[in-house]
């Protein structure tokens, strides 16, 4: 009898609570845009078809640290700076990273270059210059998404209060 009345309850919401709901939420917490408000502060935006496949490519690391051995930022910089090109292996083969905490690595990908050697000596082939890009690109939609999420919502302009147009110009 208990289930049976779950049931009945969960119908409805399902028929009455949440379409009644839909129509009093305001468009911007709706769908994608929602979707983004929500979860920009946790840095998680959407992931498109190919960042799902690139994912895939990118979960092949064993942490031998081989690409480590022989980064040459790796005897430049101090362990704090710079634990290796691993640590972006690393990451995205396990869980998705919480990208705000690559943001000093990220920045040292400048003084890496182009020299490959990790990629090279990879046993298990990890295209780890992609997964540099992947990062760079995936950090950069998170900053995007939490500047617009932290900035206020410009109020629609009446065509009153417009500035002119530029003479010879028109809308």
């Amino acid at each position: 009898m208990k289930r049976l009345f779950a049931f009945f309850l969960l119908g409805m919401r399902a028929v009455f609570l949440h379409p009644i709901r839909q129509l009093f939420t305001p468009p911007d917490r709706k769908g994608k845009a929602g979707f983004l408000r929500s979860y920009a502060p946790e840095a998680l935006v959407p992931a498109t078809v190919q960042d799902r496949a690139d994912l895939v490519r990118f979960t092949g690391c064993v942490n031998c640290g081989l690409c480590d051995a022989v980064c040459p930022l790796v005897a430049k910089l101090p362990p704090s700076e710079w634990r290796g090109p691993s640590l972006f292996a690393l990451a995205y083969s396990r869980a998705s990273p919480e990208l705000p905490h690559l943001r000093g690595p990220v920045a040292l990908l400048d003084l890496c270059g182009t020299c490959t050697r990790c990629r090279d000596i990879c046993p298990r082939g990890v295209p780890l210059l992609d997964i540099f890009a992947f990062t760079r690109r995936k950090l950069a939609q998170v900053d995007a998404v939490r500047a617009d999420a932290s900035a206020p919502a410009a109020p629609p302009q009446d065509e009153a209060d417009a500035p002119a147009a530029a003479p010879g110009f028109t809308a």
